[in-house]
């Protein structure tokens, strides 16, 4: 071999073979030696030479590097996925750690086809196919195979009651019309998240994140399995849990909607965003008092509604291994919390419960026979632009609050400085008394 590399061990001593393998060391000392052959690809040897005599030959042996072995368990899209008609977007594990924003759900808006808006801190809404909506009633949410919207909703709240990120292992966004495949319920797309198997991912992880806002977030995922005496894994269990809370943002805004026929330097007010209960127009008329359109002064939001966001979610699964390729699952998740949600007005979710339990035989490929229960307590959930009707209602009712209104209008002499002011159309009678509650109009 041409070019090994022959060294007198603790020595700077040494030299290299020729062509024909041979080498020649000058050592001042009589033996034993000690001399290390090393050659690039080839295991080092240490060779002993006890006599000057003695003949030299030796060998080396490749140095061979085994990889340990690979077990594959799954891919961005499966088989059956590439051959169906349908269009697929998925978010791998790896796609799923190493994601910019706060968390897993919030990056499903960069995959294609897909928006994302945000209600609020602790829900947000995924849309697809152009589609923007603050209410996904055409989505449809799956987890592990189960729908996971809230009954009372009817359509689900984002991931707030959904998986805990230790414990998702991919998600997988179909943005096509997929109504044939998962039912008229998906008529705005499918999400699927698939959890992670206790059997290939065992151990404890955990995560924890602060911001600001008092945002605090941590979760914990806990899985074992065990295996019989012949050594073969037959059981398995995972444990998730998962805590959020911030302070969510004020809906502050108390610019006039596009429904307010006055502006904000009406004198009688006008119709406020974040501002409800102010949505009664009364027309008191100009050349009748001067009373002109004013509204009622309403409740604004911050007012109304709490802030303070929290989530809690819980999950619990055991895997029974009956033979290689059929399992036994018994699964129950629960989440609880509260935030706000937009839809047609604004509500402010309190206290929600959320409970499903999951039965299951799944043969993987070859099919599965499922049975859950989904059970969900609304709690001290409320409407907030209703709850300032009725708030405002229990006050004083309209009737009787313009005819307020308008008394206190004349007496206080602002009917007079109307009539007087330059240019103002004069009445050809006198107005005479102030309306009673009945010649009221509304809008």
């Amino acid at each position: 071999m041409i070019g090994a590399n022959v060294v007198l061990k603790g020595t700077t001593i040494g030299a290299v073979t020729d062509i024909d393998g041979r080498f020649e060391l000058s050592v001042n000392e009589l033996p034993p030696y000690t001399l290390v052959i090393s050659f690039i690809g080839y295991t080092p040897q240490e060779v002993e030479v006890k006599s000057l005599d003695q003949p030299l030959k030796f060998k080396l042996s490749t140095n061979e590097v085994l990889l340990k072995e690979a077990e594959v368990v799954g891919s961005r899209i499966s088989e059956k996925q590439k051959q169906a008609p349908l269009t697929v977007e998925s978010m791998d594990l790896l796609a799923i750690k190493e994601a910019a924003s706060g968390d897993f759900y919030e990056s499903l808006g960069s995959l294609k086809g897909v928006d994302m808006t945000a209600a609020s801190l602790g829900f947000k809404i995924i849309n697809t196919r152009g589609f923007n909506s603050t209410s996904p009633v055409r989505s449809l949410q799956l987890i592990d195979g189960v729908d996971n919207q809230s009954p009372g909703l009817n359509f689900s709240l984002g991931n707030f009651l959904g998986a805990s990120e230790l414990d998702v292992l991919k998600v997988d966004m179909i943005v096509g019309a997929s109504s044939a495949y998962y039912g008229p319920n998906a008529f705005n797309g499918v999400i699927s998240m698939t959890t992670k198997d206790p059997f290939l991912y065992p151990g404890f992880s955990a995560t924890a994140k602060v911001g600001e806002r008092n945002l605090v977030e941590g979760a914990i995922r806990y899985a074992e399995k065990f295996k019989n005496k012949a050594g073969v894994e037959k059981f398995a269990y995972k444990l998730n849990l998962y805590y959020f809370q911030a302070q969510d943002w004020e809906a502050t805004n108390l610019d006039p909607t596009e429904q307010s026929a006055m502006g904000v330097n009406n004198p009688g007010g006008y119709d406020a965003v974040n501002r409800y209960g102010d949505e009664s127009e009364f027309q008191g008329g100009t050349t009748t008092w001067g009373l002109g359109s004013f509204y009622r002064d309403g409740y604004e939001e911050k007012d109304l509604v709490d802030y303070n966001t929290q989530n809690l979610k819980a999950s619990l699964a055991f895997h029974y291994k009956l033979n290689d390729s059929l399992q036994l699952i018994a699964a129950s998740s629960f989440g609880t919390g509260t935030t706000v949600y937009q839809g047609d007005n604004r509500y402010r979710l309190q206290n929600i419960l959320f409970f499903q339990n999951r039965l299951e035989l799944n043969a993987g490929e070859r099919g599965f026979l499922r049975a859950y229960y989904t059970n969900e307590d609304a709690g001290d959930s409320y409407d907030a632009v209703f709850t300032a009707f009725r708030m405002q209602e229990y006050a004083k009712d309209d009737n009787n609050w313009f005819r307020d209104y308008t008394n206190r209008w004349i007496s206080s002499g602002n009917s007079s400085t109307v009539f007087n002011s330059p240019g103002f159309p004069q009445p050809v009678f006198s107005p005479g008394p102030p309306p009673r509650s009945s010649s009221t109009t509304m809008r």
